[in-house]
């Protein structure tokens, strides 16, 4: 009976021992495939968010780019436009695929779903359309 109870005691902490490793390789695989990278930029308070393929599926990110009209002044799409709790006004300008960077704007005039712009990114840029408010809390680390 003894020999048995040692023998119990053997098995199971074998198998704690493997419960462990397998959470730590589960953690660790958690951590490689974490659906958003954060990286600092030359401006601390601002972060290059770059989100894997699926995260972007998930988020319904869209992309656009900002327009003219024909008097040249700049447009983005008004869901494009994010506040910042001073009232501060961005967009997420998207220089590489599924990458964004919190860019300054300053509103002109905002008519239905478009956002004019007095200063801001150029003709051209792309910018984050769908999935602003997501990719700001990932980069705040809003929820983490």
């Amino acid at each position: 009976m003894a020999r048995f109870s040692v023998l119990m005691v053997a098995a199971s902490t074998a198998c704690l021992a493997a419960s462990c490793v397998s959470a730590a390789a589960a953690e660790s695989d958690v951590k490689k495939s974490a659906p958003a990278r954060v990286e600092a930029t030359n401006d601390a308070k601002i972060k290059k968010i770059t989100l894997t393929p699926k995260a972007a599926e998930r988020l319904g990110i869209l992309i656009d780019e900002v327009r003219a009209d024909p008097s040249g002044r700049r447009i983005v799409p008004y869901a494009a436009v994010l506040y910042d709790l001073t009232g501060k006004t961005w967009v997420y300008i998207s220089a590489d695929p599924l990458t964004f960077v919190r860019g300054a704007v300053v509103i002109d005039t905002i008519k239905g779903d478009n956002a004019y712009l007095a200063d801001g990114p150029p003709t051209g840029t792309k910018v984050l359309a769908a999935g602003v408010p997501e990719v700001f809390g990932t980069e705040v680390k809003v929820g983490h």
